[in-house]
């Protein structure tokens, strides 16, 4: 067989495979509505976050921080396709690290929260083993 028609070969299969495997991917039935919530300020989604933070919806294991013990340093917005919802989440580096409890060997570097309407309704505690 020449180079040619291999060349020519295997761009038909590469183009076969990549047809079949865009078929598999799961379309939603809805289209994108540009009605839809738009990505909001980060200053305003800090502002919000640090106001939940004020009211004491940030609680780690019993032990509710304010806004003096933590750094935001990351908002990601998450906007889910069949809901047409989207989620919040900033993360935030904690000044001090926090103990795990019943555990000496690890330690909480930083949080995550998910934020709805103005609320703190999820967190997660992002946790080290200590060197």
């Amino acid at each position: 067989m020449s180079p040619m028609k291999s060349v020519f070969l295997a761009w038909l299969l590469f183009a076969f495979v990549s047809g079949a495997a865009q078929a598999s991917v799961s379309v939603p039935e809805y289209l994108i509505n540009p009605a839809a919530p738009k990505i909001e300020d980060p200053d305003t989604v800090v502002q919000r976050y640090l106001a939940a933070v004020d009211r004491g919806e940030l609680e780690i294991s019993g032990m509710k921080l304010d806004r003096s013990t933590l750094t935001p340093v990351r908002i990601e917005y998450v906007y889910e396709l069949s809901s047409r919802t989207m989620r919040i989440k900033i993360h935030s580096n904690l000044k001090e690290p926090l103990p795990v409890p019943g555990q000496l060997d690890c330690q909480i570097l930083s949080v995550g929260a998910e934020m709805e309407d103005g609320h703190i309704t999820e967190i997660e505690s992002h946790v080290w083993l200590k060197q």
